[in-house]
C-alpha cells in the first residue's frame, strides 16, 4: 500500500511539471509570435523607438557603431536598403538580440 502511494505521489508530480513546462512553452511561443518582425519598416520604427527611448542621439549612435547618420536615417525607414551587417550592429548596439529560428523541420530531424 505504501509503494502504491509513493507511485501516485511521483505521478502527481510528473503531471504537474509536464503541466509547468506545457505552460511555459506556451508563454514562449507567445512571447516568440509577439516579437517576431513580419515587417521590416516596423522592425525600422522598433529600433528607432528603442534609441529614443534610451535617450541616444543619432550622432551618439553614429560614433558607437561607426554608421553614418545618412544610412541610420534609412536604416529606420526601411531596413532592407542597408546591409544586414549593418542592421545587426545597430540592433545589438540598441539592446536587441537577433536570433534566427528555422521553422521549417529537416528530414533527418
Amino acid at each position: 500500500m505504501k509503494l502504491s502511494v509513493e507511485l501516485q505521489n511521483q505521478i502527481n508530480q510528473l503531471n504537474q511539471l509536464r503541466k509547468q513546462a506545457l505552460k511555459q512553452e506556451q508563454e514562449e511561443q507567445k512571447l516568440f509570435e509577439k516579437n517576431k518582425i513580419n515587417d521590416l519598416a516596423d522592425f525600422g520604427k522598433q529600433l528607432n523607438a528603442q534609441r529614443k527611448l534610451l535617450g541616444i542621439e543619432l550622432i551618439t549612435l553614429e560614433m558607437q557603431t561607426g554608421v553614418s547618420s545618412s544610412t541610420l536615417k534609412r536604416l529606420f525607414k526601411d531596413p532592407s536598403q542597408v546591409k544586414f551587417q549593418t542592421v545587426y550592429v545597430v540592433a545589438e548596439t540598441l539592446g536587441f538580440n537577433l536570433c534566427a529560428i528555422n521553422t521549417h523541420k529537416s528530414e533527418e530531424s
